[in-house]
């Protein structure tokens, strides 16, 4: 082990939120801008997609550009992700449209709970196809970890090797709604479930300093007229206490004010990614303050 003086190397572990992940376009855009070197990239889900896409082409507009795209295209609108919004609470009125938004909600759980998801296997592969290049994550430009969860095991896997397209599509694989992977004997799922935003995979990778970048969901009112919405709410709670601990392990913890929006409904793209970018720009001076507190470190 050689000792030396140099920076510390930074690392970024973007949480998963589905739709509330666009935040961390802007937030990478925000540390471009300020000219804040990211050195390694961690997520989970939809942080997991956001950091893949710039670990492997470190550009933050021509990510941007490129999930715009993407968000245009016709493939997103085969996802049918729109069907899981509950719209009665955010646009519409009268007796039919409460109906046909009744229906539409009914006809996304029936779909979850019968078929192994509601995107097919062909329509998730296409969507990482668009949005990721055809790479191992060892021939990555930045060091790149993702989280995902093992169903066999109950146990959390962390993927920092073989191919990016399928590691992603593991830690996304929203359980329900996106395929699970299967990879090395393991059936993974969605992150989320077990490391919400990967703090010490950021480690592992011989990151420093890790900045964790959290897009959870508020936990809004209690639904309890339902065993089902009891369940929903147990989950949400069990989830959130989970997140609270294992966010206490970053140096510093940015929280773009993106908790209102549904995990689906990805119409708010350009508000989520200027929250994204303003919460990054505030915590900028307290980022260079943590970046100067120590100069030493150890390296293999």
């Amino acid at each position: 082990m050689a000792n030396w003086f140099g920076k510390k190397r930074l690392g970024l572990a973007l949480g998963g939120g589905a739709a509330r992940g666009l935040a961390h376009i802007g937030v990478l855009q925000a540390f471009e801008e300020a000219g804040i070197p990211i050195d390694v990239l961690t997520g989970t889900s939809m942080g997991a997609i956001i950091a893949g896409m710039y670990a492997a082409r470190p550009q933050a507009d021509l990510l941007r550009k490129q999930f715009e795209s993407y968000l245009e295209s016709d493939l997103f609108r085969k996802s049918r992700l729109d069907f899981a919004i509950d719209r009665e609470q955010v646009e519409g009125d009268g007796l039919f449209y409460r109906y046909s938004q009744f229906a539409r909600k009914k006809i996304f759980l029936t779909l979850s709970m019968t078929k192994l998801a509601f995107v097919s296997q062909e329509t998730a592969d296409k969507s990482f196809a668009f949005l990721l290049p055809d790479i191992d994550i060892e021939q990555m430009t930045l060091p790149f970890a993702v989280s995902a969860l093992d169903l066999h095991s109950c146990r959390e896997v962390v993927l920092n090797r073989g191919s990016l397209r399928l590691a992603v599509a593991a830690t996304s694989a929203l359980p329900g709604v996106l395929p699970p992977v299967e990879w090395n004997g393991h059936l993974l799922v969605d992150g989320g479930w077990i490391n919400a935003v990967p703090i010490t995979p950021a480690r592992q990778l011989g990151a420093d300093l890790v900045i964790a970048i959290d897009v959870g969901c508020e936990l809004g009112e209690s639904d309890a007229t339902s065993g089902l919405g009891i369940v929903f709410r147990a989950d949400v709670a069990a989830r959130n206490a989970l997140s609270k601990l294992q966010l206490t392990q970053a140096d510093l913890v940015i929280r773009p004010d993106v908790g209102d929006n549904h995990w689906a409904d990805f119409s708010r793209a350009e508000v989520l990614i200027a929250e994204g970018y303003q919460a990054a720009k505030e915590k900028v001076p307290k980022i260079r303050s943590l970046l100067r507190g120590h100069t030493f470190r150890l390296s293999r």
